[in-house]
């Protein structure tokens, strides 16, 4: 894939986002025909195409499916069905949806490619005064106030584009909001206090539409235990998150109760969809359909079975005080499919929130999960760098002292042979101190600088270059040090330089302090691939187990110092004669990463 391909979406968050957008479109669809059907009922036989802009206008809202990826589509299509509408009925429910099609138009889309799609929706309305349409007739009454509607129209249509292109404008669309909101409804306190207030709201609404007569019924004919349970199943809602099935039975059998009576008992059957809704969040796909699609198809069953007969006679007696023929009007309501499938609706939308707030918590975790392994592994960077600065610390303040000590120890047999040895020995004392000061310093700045970076007046890290000053130090009278190089030093790299002239200091300062050799030759050699280190002593030797567990950390300085390098060590020694101490560390390993 080149630099410039853009790789394409997840199957499974392509197919849940068309899933999320149908079920909206069908949200919206059901709400325009409600309003069309049951309170404005607009569509008569006055005019002779009236079925067909029936089906046109109320099929509209399923536009919306598109409203994310096309949202100019749903806004031509919704914009036109309300120009089919405005003669018949009321066109505010149709002009709402276009509304937020404008919307997202403005939201989605460039600027100039909004702006044209905005002048193109907004000519609709005018076309329909200045042409002619055949097939509806009606469209070309006079309408007074044809312009002044025609004006409001694209005056609001033009302020919801403008509106969606202003919040994009302002980056009001980044995840900052929703994720404060988001944490707020994790809050249990105010997720407490929410549902408390909605149940109450609820119940204020249903008290308010048992005030009034409903469409096809009288609540005066119900018994007063029927209206104070329909007024008080609301207020199951206030345990819809710990107990949801509380307020879907409840909601269930109060909605059963009172719909052959009141077919418009709109806000029981919201509250009923809040319900299902609720069970689609609060338990697992396969219980929530378990109890969601028995709930709603036993309404439907129990309606059926009780629509007629001796027993749906006591039932409804039992319920109402109606005359016979009201009661045999009564006994012929039934709950409709249509209703259930509608509410049904709300189980889903609330099974995809349950999917999205599942996918969020899944998201805070990896989320925190990388964050915790960046922390570890920064950490471990951390103590990789201690614990070199420990060794490099050893490595100087072992070699220095102990060349000091020596020196120190010397002066007695120095003081006999003249003034010029002793000063000599002194000198000897104070260049191996402020050589292991001016190494302190330079490896202590990396811990005061902020940045890390050493500072550059310091001397810089010791080499294969510096060996021959190492073994000058070292020798004395007591002991011949012999340095043999073979091959371009220069050619290593400097981490390698590092890395063997440690372990040649290393190694000399366990000559000086355990071994009581008299001479040690050091043998380097540089190859094209591998750099080869050798000290040799004739000393008395050690056993390298016992020193391996015996806390020599010089020893296990070596080994770590070549490991870093991917190298090898040995380690040839024993008790009563010399030891030898090799390694091999690769150069084309180095150079090739």
């Amino acid at each position: 894939m080149t630099a410039d391909a853009v790789p394409a979406p997840p199957r499974r968050r392509t197919v849940r986002r068309l899933v999320v957008d149908a079920v909206v479109a069908a949200l919206f669809t059901v709400v325009v025909d409600g309003y069309y059907l049951w309170i404005s009922p607009p569509w008569n036989s006055f005019y002779p195409s009236s079925s067909t802009v029936a089906q046109l206008v109320m099929l509209s809202p399923l536009s919306l499916v598109l409203l994310r990826r096309r949202p100019e589509v749903p806004a031509v299509v919704l914009t036109g069905a309300s120009i089919l509408a405005t003669p018949v009925g009321e066109p505010l429910p149709v002009l709402a949806c276009a509304a937020l099609a404008m919307f997202f138009l403005g939201l989605g889309r460039p600027r100039r490619q909004a702006a044209l799609s905005a002048l193109v929706v907004l000519a609709i309305p005018i076309v329909r005064h200045l042409v002619s349409f055949g097939p509806f007739d009606y469209l070309n009454a006079e309408l007074p106030p044809a312009w002044s509607s025609t004006l409001l129209v694209c005056a609001g249509l033009a302020v919801s584009a403008a509106a969606g292109g202003f919040v994009r404008s302002r980056g009001w669309t980044s995840a900052a909001l929703g994720n404060q909101l988001l944490r707020l409804l994790d809050d249990p306190v105010f997720r407490t206090w929410l549902d408390g207030v909605v149940a109450a709201g609820l119940v204020v609404l249903v008290v308010r539409e048992l005030q009034n007569d409903p469409v096809g019924g009288d609540w005066t004919d119900a018994q007063q235990w029927v209206l104070l349970v329909a007024a008080a199943a609301p207020a199951s809602l206030a345990v819809r998150r710990k107990i949801p099935e509380i307020p879907l039975l409840a909601l269930a059998a109060t909605c059963l109760l009172v719909y052959p009576l009141a077919q418009t008992q709109w806000v029981l059957i919201t509250a009923f969809a809040l319900a299902l809704y609720s069970i689609g969040v609060h338990r697992t796909w396969w219980k929530s359909a378990l109890y969601a699609g028995t709930t709603l198809i036993a309404l439907r069953v129990i309606s059926w079975l009780l629509h007629d007969g001796a027993a749906a006679r006591l039932v409804v007696d039992g319920l109402y005080s109606v005359s016979d023929r009201r009661m045999a009007e009564l006994l012929h309501r039934i709950w409709p499919v249509w209703l259930s499938a509608s509410l049904a609706l709300a189980w889903a939308t609330g099974l995809l929130t349950r999917l999205a707030l599942q996918n969020r918590r899944a998201a805070q975790r990896e989320a925190a999960l990388v964050q915790k392994t960046q922390e570890q592994e920064q950490l471990q960077v951390l103590l990789e760098g201690r614990s070199q600065i420990a060794r490099d610390l050893h490595d100087v303040v072992a070699h220095a002292v102990n060349l000091m000590v020596i020196q120190a120890e010397t002066g007695p047999d120095l003081i006999a042979r003249g003034d010029q040895d002793v000063l000599a020995g002194f000198q000897r004392i104070g260049d191996a101190g402020r050589r292991a000061l001016g190494e302190l310093d330079r490896m202590l700045s990396a811990l005061r600088d902020a940045d890390g970076v050493p500072d550059p007046e310091l001397t810089p890290q010791p080499g294969l270059s510096d060996l021959r000053r190492l073994v000058e130090d070292v020798a004395h009278d007591g002991l011949t040090v012999e340095l043999d190089v073979h091959g371009d030093t220069e050619l290593a790299p400097t981490g390698h330089q590092l890395a063997a002239y440690r372990l040649v200091q290393e190694a000399l300062t366990n000559v000086v302090r355990h071994a009581e050799a008299t001479k040690v030759v050091v043998m380097l050699e540089v190859l094209a691939d591998e750099l080869r280190v050798e000290v040799s002593d004739n000393g008395h030797g050690f056993d390298p187990e016992v020193a391996r567990t015996g806390g020599r950390h010089g020893l296990a300085g070596m080994r770590e110092r070549v490991r870093i390098h991917h190298g090898t060590l040995t380690i040839d020694a024993a008790p009563g004669r010399g030891t030898t101490i090799a390694a091999r560390i690769p150069l084309a390993a180095e150079a090739s990463r």
